[in-house]
């Protein structure tokens, strides 16, 4: 009985210790679960026993991703730190800290959740490069988790040059085709720019401050921030990093590049993962932003909106469509932001992200079905009818579709009257102190709700609705097989897009995420808002889609079946986006050639006198070698070897010549001796 008692003991106390350990390291495990999965991808086993194996680590991420987000809700929260470099003696210390709050796990189970759902969907639409994909994508997941939990700008960094680089080989995924090529390569161009001026933000920060810590940062007094232009410097190019990321203007055009990767790839980049980076980090540095800065950031995103939504309006591909109304809907997010409620924009961020993940997966199914599944350029005039060859994703599409232009009743309506709500309420408290101007903000968003119901009601009609227009309409009844995991995906998506699970219709102030949200370090909202406010603008919200929906409509009857406008062919080239950027490389190429040319005119010519004067300088010096020096060295030579051969005469053994030699010197010597007695005087 006491061993079996100490044996239960023993085991159950090493249970404890294992799950106390899984607890302290829990959202650790969340981010390295997905590297796990790119390791097993990699592996050279059986096909099917390796989907299986990473099917199970991407649920597993899910399942704790959640879990995680239980634990923080009710007020558990981690903090980690790790001394990365250390130059003694205490010169220099860089040490990476990750913090996990409630907004934090929000995110990250967002990330793995989605990132689940589009792996059980890649497993049925993948069918080349399927090892390079899932590889490519279980670091870029694990990258993203890591940005989310970085509490330091060091490793924030850090997390987003990872995520640049993995985005561009997602990117660029079928990088034998020129576009993907060269839609990979000006996104990672475009983020570029925005890295740097993220790390001269940086360091900017680091000088003035002394200290890369965000829970220190956040501490700093307003009046600091004010006084000091170079830290108004820094959050300005922080900021502008932010929202390059974000894909806001001038910064837009690299995410309709984006388009070439993959249907589940684009569905990463386009909700929980990349563009969310931007979002995120706009909201944690949200401390340092001063009311200027903070304005520009509520003007740039209500302008995006617009943008994004008029442009949207103009496209003939259901990719380009989506991905133009991702950059209007980041602008909703960023709208908020700027006007102080965080929390709303990432309660937008988050119903966004279920709503376009949706809408991308059904584009991924309509490309199956045309076979176009690598160049999926799918061109809606070319499509048509597809409602009753593609019954469920159809309605998949239509529950996406309706959440993401804010219908009551789905969850997109919450988090855009939101939004409408809190800068309504800032441009009138705004305009109180005579900036008027302010008005433009909400005025904008009501303006993009309205092309938001008319781009994706254009695209709905053109796709599903109508005569088959292409090459399917020789069997408009006949239904296409959708596999198992695509419809799995889908609907899966298409159920988080409802309502319920985040607050009654009409009431944004009693959503259990928007209050949790708010009660965190990053989702202050200091705005209050009355009832009379929020009723307002939730009829002015209704209205406003009513008249979209019939504007579609009259258009529908007086336009052709395509509903193309041809008369805002500029906005649909989407060339505009690219202004700051053509800007910039114009700039240095010009640079460039000035450069080269001033290269040219003075280095070339100097080197080449330099060069000149080494050839004279050398020629007189091989001269002066030649002439002097060597003739020295021979007359050195040749005196010792021109009396060798005159003694060498004198000693050949020749009786004649000794003896004239004799003769020779007797007499040398009898004339030295006279010589010499004459030289002294004789005294007797």
């Amino acid at each position: 009985m006491y061993l079996c008692a100490t044996k239960s003991t023993t085991c159950l106390f090493s249970f404890q210790f294992l799950a106390h350990l899984l607890i302290c390291y829990l959202p650790l495990v969340v981010g390295v679960l997905p590297l796990l999965a790119a390791a097993a991808a990699g592996l050279n086993y059986k096909q099917q026993s390796k989907h299986w194996l990473m099917t199970g680590i991407w649920a597993l991420s899910m399942l704790l991703g959640g879990y995680l987000l239980v634990l923080t809700y009710h007020g558990t929260a981690w903090r980690y730190t790790y001394t990365w470099l250390c130059i003694p003696p205490t010169l220099c210390c860089w040490v990476l800290r990750f913090r996990v709050d409630f907004a934090v796990a929000t995110m990250m189970s967002l990330a793995t959740t989605v990132s689940f759902i589009t792996h059980l969907y890649a497993l049925a639409y993948m069918k080349t490069a399927r090892k390079r994909y899932f590889v490519y994508t279980g670091c870029f997941v694990s990258a993203i988790l890591g940005f989310f939990m970085a509490n330091d700008l060091i490793t924030i960094f850090i997390s987003w040059e990872l995520i640049g680089w993995i985005s561009y080989l997602l990117i660029s995924f079928w990088h034998k085709q020129e576009a993907a090529a060269k839609g990979g390569t000006k996104a990672w161009l475009i983020n570029q720019l925005g890295s740097m001026l993220l790390l001269t933000g940086i360091l900017m920060i680091g000088s003035e401050l002394g200290s890369f810590d965000l829970s220190v940062l956040s501490k700093v007094s307003k009046e600091v921030l004010r006084d000091s232009r170079w830290l108004t410097m820094a959050t300005c190019c922080l900021a502008g990093g932010a929202l390059s990321k974000s894909a806001q203007f001038p910064w837009s055009s690299w995410l309709t590049s984006a388009m070439t990767a993959p249907i589940p790839a684009s569905a990463l980049i386009h909700t929980a993962t990349m563009v969310g980076a931007g979002i995120y980090l706009l909201v944690g540095l949200s401390p340092l932003l001063g009311m200027t800065t903070r304005t520009w950031i509520a003007y740039l995103g209500s302008l995006t909106a617009f943008m994004g939504a008029y442009a949207a309006l103009t496209q003939q591909h259901m990719k380009h469509v989506l991905a133009y109304s991702t950059i209007s809907q980041l602008g909703y997010a960023v709208m908020a932001v700027g006007v102080g409620a965080n929390s709303v924009g990432l309660f937008h961020f988050v119903i966004h992200a279920f709503n376009k993940a949706c809408l991308f997966l059904c584009v991924g199914n309509i490309a199956r079905f045309l076979n176009q599944q690598q160049g999926e350029a799918v061109a809606m005039q070319y499509i048509g009818g597809l409602r009753k060859q593609l019954p469920s994703t159809f309605f998949a599409y239509l529950i996406a579709s309706f959440s993401l232009v804010g219908v009551p009743g789905l969850a997109g309506a919450l988090s855009k009257e939101a939004v409408l709500t809190y800068t309504w309420d800032w441009a009138r408290h705004r305009a109180q102190d005579g900036y008027y101007l302010s008005y433009l903000v909400p005025v904008l968003g009501f303006c993009a709700t309205f092309l938001g119901v008319v781009y994706i009601g254009r695209q709905c009609y053109l796709v599903f609705l109508g005569t088959p227009r292409g090459r399917h309409k020789m069997t408009p009844n006949v239904r296409h097989r959708t596999p198992r995991l695509m419809q799995i995906g889908m609907f899966a998506l298409a159920i988080c897009s409802l309502g319920f699970w985040y607050g009654l219709p009409g009431n944004i102030e009693n959503s259990w995420l928007l209050q949790r949200l708010g009660s965190t370090s990053l989702g202050s909202s200091p705005l209050h808002i009355t009832s009379a406010l929020q009723q307002g603008v939730t009829v002015a919200s209704i209205m406003i889609m009513s008249l979209g929906f019939v504007f579609l409509i009259v258009w529908q009857v007086k336009s052709s079946a395509t509903l193309h406008l041809s008369q805002t062919k500029i906005w649909s080239d989407g060339k505009y986006w690219d202004a700051l950027p053509r800007a910039i490389a114009w700039v240095v190429l010009y640079l460039s050639r000035r450069t080269a040319q001033f290269e040219t005119m003075l280095f070339t010519r100097l080197i080449r006198n330099v060069s000149l004067g080494y050839i004279m300088l050398g020629n007189a010096v091989r001269w002066l070698d030649k002439k002097l020096l060597d003739g020295v060295v021979l007359l050195v030579a040749r005196t010792p070897q021109q009396l060798g051969k005159t003694h060498r005469i004198t000693q050949k053994g020749n009786l004649q010549y000794s003896l004239l030699w004799m003769f020779v010197g007797v007499g040398l010597l009898f004339w030295g001796i006279y010589w010499t007695t004459k030289a002294i005087p004789y005294n007797r």
